[in-house]
Protein backbone atom coordinates (compact mmCIF):
# COMPACT_ATOMS: atom_id res chain seq x y z
CA UNK A 1 0.00 0.00 0.00
CA UNK A 2 2.93 2.41 0.88
CA UNK A 3 4.54 1.65 -2.71
CA UNK A 4 1.32 2.86 -4.15
CA UNK A 5 1.12 5.36 -2.44
CA UNK A 6 4.45 6.63 -3.14
CA UNK A 7 3.86 6.10 -6.91
CA UNK A 8 1.27 8.25 -6.61
CA UNK A 9 3.17 10.99 -4.75
CA UNK A 10 6.24 10.84 -7.59
CA UNK A 11 3.76 11.35 -10.22
CA UNK A 12 2.33 14.38 -9.00
CA UNK A 13 5.81 15.49 -8.48
CA UNK A 14 7.11 14.44 -11.83
CA UNK A 15 4.43 16.58 -13.43
CA UNK A 16 4.13 19.37 -11.64
CA UNK A 17 8.03 19.55 -12.38
CA UNK A 18 7.18 19.22 -16.15
CA UNK A 19 4.74 21.74 -15.93
CA UNK A 20 7.08 24.44 -14.06
CA UNK A 21 9.78 23.57 -17.34
CA UNK A 22 6.81 23.70 -19.85
CA UNK A 23 6.20 27.65 -18.78
CA UNK A 24 9.67 28.63 -18.00
CA UNK A 25 10.18 27.50 -22.07
CA UNK A 26 7.08 29.17 -23.30
CA UNK A 27 8.24 32.79 -21.48
CA UNK A 28 9.40 34.64 -24.50
CA UNK A 29 12.79 36.28 -23.84
CA UNK A 30 13.49 39.74 -22.93
CA UNK A 31 13.68 42.38 -25.67
CA UNK A 32 16.51 44.46 -25.35
CA UNK A 33 16.30 47.70 -26.92
CA UNK A 34 18.72 49.02 -29.55
CA UNK A 35 20.79 51.17 -28.58
CA UNK A 36 22.35 52.08 -31.87
CA UNK A 37 21.12 55.62 -33.02
CA UNK A 38 19.79 55.45 -36.99
CA UNK A 39 21.39 57.42 -39.36
CA UNK A 40 19.46 60.56 -39.76
CA UNK A 41 20.05 62.51 -43.08
CA UNK A 42 19.17 66.65 -42.93
CA UNK A 43 16.54 68.24 -45.36
CA UNK A 44 17.22 71.78 -45.32
CA UNK A 45 17.84 74.64 -47.20
CA UNK A 46 21.48 75.67 -48.66
CA UNK A 47 22.24 79.55 -49.18
CA UNK A 48 25.38 80.96 -51.01
CA UNK A 49 27.47 83.65 -53.06
CA UNK A 50 29.44 83.24 -56.05
CA UNK A 51 32.71 84.11 -55.30
CA UNK A 52 33.97 84.71 -58.57
CA UNK A 53 32.05 87.15 -59.37
CA UNK A 54 33.09 89.91 -56.68
CA UNK A 55 37.01 88.53 -56.97
CA UNK A 56 36.09 89.75 -60.86
CA UNK A 57 33.94 92.87 -59.66
CA UNK A 58 37.27 93.98 -57.66
CA UNK A 59 40.33 93.29 -60.07
CA UNK A 60 38.01 94.44 -63.04
CA UNK A 61 36.93 98.04 -63.41
CA UNK A 62 34.67 97.23 -66.43
CA UNK A 63 32.95 94.69 -64.66
CA UNK A 64 30.43 94.28 -62.05
CA UNK A 65 28.29 91.05 -60.98
CA UNK A 66 26.61 89.04 -57.82
CA UNK A 67 25.17 85.93 -58.15
CA UNK A 68 23.13 84.20 -55.12
CA UNK A 69 23.04 80.19 -55.01
CA UNK A 70 20.22 77.55 -53.11
CA UNK A 71 19.44 74.21 -53.02
CA UNK A 72 17.22 72.10 -51.06
CA UNK A 73 17.25 68.62 -50.88
CA UNK A 74 14.23 66.78 -51.95
CA UNK A 75 15.52 63.13 -52.26
CA UNK A 76 18.15 61.17 -50.73
CA UNK A 77 20.65 61.99 -53.50
CA UNK A 78 18.55 64.99 -55.50
CA UNK A 79 18.51 68.56 -54.88
CA UNK A 80 16.66 71.15 -56.37
CA UNK A 81 18.42 74.22 -57.32
CA UNK A 82 18.61 77.49 -58.78
CA UNK A 83 20.72 80.94 -58.99
CA UNK A 84 20.01 84.57 -59.13
CA UNK A 85 22.07 87.35 -60.65
CA UNK A 86 23.03 90.05 -61.98
CA UNK A 87 26.01 91.25 -64.18
CA UNK A 88 27.01 94.43 -66.13
CA UNK A 89 30.23 94.39 -68.19
CA UNK A 90 32.15 96.69 -71.07
CA UNK A 91 33.74 94.58 -73.56
CA UNK A 92 35.83 97.26 -75.73
CA UNK A 93 37.13 96.07 -79.55
CA UNK A 94 39.36 97.42 -82.14
CA UNK A 95 36.46 99.42 -83.84
CA UNK A 96 33.26 99.75 -81.32
CA UNK A 97 32.88 99.30 -77.66
CA UNK A 98 29.46 97.72 -75.81
CA UNK A 99 28.52 97.78 -72.43
CA UNK A 100 25.64 95.19 -71.14
CA UNK A 101 23.51 94.95 -68.23
CA UNK A 102 20.90 93.05 -67.17
CA UNK A 103 19.92 90.44 -64.53
CA UNK A 104 19.18 86.23 -65.27
CA UNK A 105 18.11 83.17 -63.10
CA UNK A 106 18.36 79.80 -63.08
CA UNK A 107 16.20 76.93 -61.92
CA UNK A 108 16.99 72.89 -62.56
CA UNK A 109 18.49 69.94 -60.47
CA UNK A 110 21.12 68.73 -59.04
CA UNK A 111 21.99 64.90 -58.81
CA UNK A 112 25.07 64.06 -55.96
CA UNK A 113 26.88 60.74 -56.57
CA UNK A 114 28.93 60.48 -53.92
CA UNK A 115 27.95 58.18 -51.16
CA UNK A 116 28.75 59.70 -47.73
CA UNK A 117 30.34 58.70 -44.76
CA UNK A 118 28.30 58.65 -41.41
CA UNK A 119 28.07 62.19 -40.83
CA UNK A 120 29.00 63.11 -44.36
CA UNK A 121 27.31 65.65 -46.15
CA UNK A 122 29.21 66.62 -48.98
CA UNK A 123 28.29 66.57 -52.59
CA UNK A 124 30.04 65.51 -55.48
CA UNK A 125 27.03 66.00 -58.40
CA UNK A 126 25.77 66.83 -61.90
CA UNK A 127 22.59 68.96 -62.96
CA UNK A 128 20.93 70.86 -65.27
CA UNK A 129 19.32 74.05 -65.43
CA UNK A 130 17.04 75.90 -67.58
CA UNK A 131 18.15 79.79 -67.73
CA UNK A 132 16.89 83.03 -68.54
CA UNK A 133 18.10 86.27 -68.88
CA UNK A 134 16.92 90.34 -69.47
CA UNK A 135 19.10 92.21 -70.22
CA UNK A 136 20.23 95.99 -71.70
CA UNK A 137 23.06 96.85 -74.45
CA UNK A 138 24.46 99.87 -75.32
CA UNK A 139 26.58 100.69 -77.92
CA UNK A 140 29.03 103.36 -76.97
CA UNK A 141 31.51 104.04 -79.31
CA UNK A 142 32.39 102.48 -82.66
CA UNK A 143 34.60 103.30 -85.68
CA UNK A 144 33.65 103.68 -89.35
CA UNK A 145 36.46 102.63 -91.63
CA UNK A 146 36.62 104.75 -94.40
CA UNK A 147 38.84 104.50 -97.58
CA UNK A 148 38.80 108.71 -97.41
CA UNK A 149 42.62 109.28 -96.97
CA UNK A 150 42.07 112.88 -96.90
CA UNK A 151 39.54 112.58 -93.65
CA UNK A 152 40.11 109.03 -92.25
CA UNK A 153 38.42 106.80 -89.73
CA UNK A 154 34.82 108.28 -88.84
CA UNK A 155 34.73 107.68 -85.14
CA UNK A 156 30.73 107.96 -83.89
CA UNK A 157 30.72 108.96 -79.83
CA UNK A 158 26.85 108.89 -79.70
CA UNK A 159 25.64 106.47 -77.36
CA UNK A 160 23.14 103.88 -78.93
CA UNK A 161 20.36 101.74 -76.58
CA UNK A 162 19.31 98.35 -77.02
CA UNK A 163 16.65 97.96 -74.67
CA UNK A 164 14.62 94.37 -73.54
CA UNK A 165 16.76 91.87 -74.73
CA UNK A 166 16.42 88.53 -73.58
CA UNK A 167 18.12 85.44 -74.42
CA UNK A 168 17.42 81.52 -72.92
CA UNK A 169 20.01 78.57 -72.72
CA UNK A 170 20.20 75.12 -71.33
CA UNK A 171 22.80 74.52 -69.07
CA UNK A 172 24.58 71.09 -67.79
CA UNK A 173 26.78 72.28 -64.65
CA UNK A 174 29.58 69.69 -63.02
CA UNK A 175 30.74 70.09 -59.38
CA UNK A 176 31.89 69.60 -55.84
CA UNK A 177 30.44 70.91 -52.65
CA UNK A 178 32.86 69.88 -49.26
CA UNK A 179 31.83 71.25 -45.57
CA UNK A 180 34.66 72.79 -44.08
CA UNK A 181 33.11 73.17 -41.05
CA UNK A 182 29.34 72.99 -39.51
CA UNK A 183 27.28 73.72 -42.12
CA UNK A 184 29.56 75.71 -44.23
CA UNK A 185 30.33 74.77 -47.59
CA UNK A 186 33.43 75.42 -50.13
CA UNK A 187 32.42 74.75 -53.97
CA UNK A 188 33.61 74.80 -57.24
CA UNK A 189 31.28 74.05 -60.45
CA UNK A 190 32.10 73.73 -64.60
CA UNK A 191 29.29 75.09 -66.25
CA UNK A 192 28.19 73.88 -70.28
CA UNK A 193 25.64 76.40 -71.62
CA UNK A 194 23.61 76.11 -74.94
CA UNK A 195 21.74 78.93 -76.25
CA UNK A 196 18.02 78.13 -77.25
CA UNK A 197 16.78 81.54 -77.57
CA UNK A 198 17.80 85.03 -78.42
CA UNK A 199 16.27 88.41 -79.21
CA UNK A 200 19.05 90.53 -80.68
CA UNK A 201 18.98 94.22 -81.88
CA UNK A 202 18.30 94.94 -85.31
CA UNK A 203 21.57 95.20 -87.43
CA UNK A 204 23.21 94.16 -84.46
CA UNK A 205 24.55 91.39 -81.89
CA UNK A 206 24.27 90.34 -78.56
CA UNK A 207 27.93 90.73 -77.52
CA UNK A 208 27.52 90.06 -73.66
CA UNK A 209 24.41 87.78 -72.17
CA UNK A 210 24.46 88.33 -68.24
CA UNK A 211 24.64 85.06 -66.44
CA UNK A 212 25.55 83.43 -69.99
CA UNK A 213 28.60 85.38 -70.64
CA UNK A 214 30.05 86.27 -74.35
CA UNK A 215 28.51 84.45 -77.20
CA UNK A 216 30.49 82.59 -79.80
CA UNK A 217 30.27 83.43 -83.54
CA UNK A 218 29.12 80.14 -85.28
CA UNK A 219 28.22 78.56 -82.42
CA UNK A 220 25.57 78.18 -79.25
CA UNK A 221 27.70 76.72 -76.87
CA UNK A 222 29.79 78.68 -74.01
CA UNK A 223 31.14 77.62 -70.80
CA UNK A 224 32.08 78.90 -67.18
CA UNK A 225 32.97 78.04 -63.71
CA UNK A 226 31.88 79.23 -60.52
CA UNK A 227 33.32 79.06 -57.01
CA UNK A 228 30.48 79.08 -54.07
CA UNK A 229 30.54 79.36 -50.12
CA UNK A 230 27.24 78.63 -48.51
CA UNK A 231 25.55 77.85 -45.23
CA UNK A 232 22.94 74.87 -44.79
CA UNK A 233 20.18 76.11 -43.19
CA UNK A 234 18.54 72.67 -41.53
CA UNK A 235 14.31 72.39 -41.92
CA UNK A 236 13.98 68.92 -41.14
CA UNK A 237 15.27 65.55 -40.46
CA UNK A 238 14.55 62.21 -41.88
Amino acid sequence: MKRIYVFFISCLLWGSASGLLLCQEETPPEVQQDTIDSIQRVYGLRLGVDLAKPIRTFIDDSYSGVEITADFRFRKRIFLAAELGTESNTLEFPTLTVSSSGNYIKAGFNYNFYSNWYGERNLIYAGVRLAHSIFDQTLDSFTINSQDFLFGADNRTEAINFDGLSATWLEVQIGLQFEVVHSVFLGINFQIQNRLFESAPDGFQNVYIPGFGEPTDGSDFSIGFGYTVSYLIPVLNK
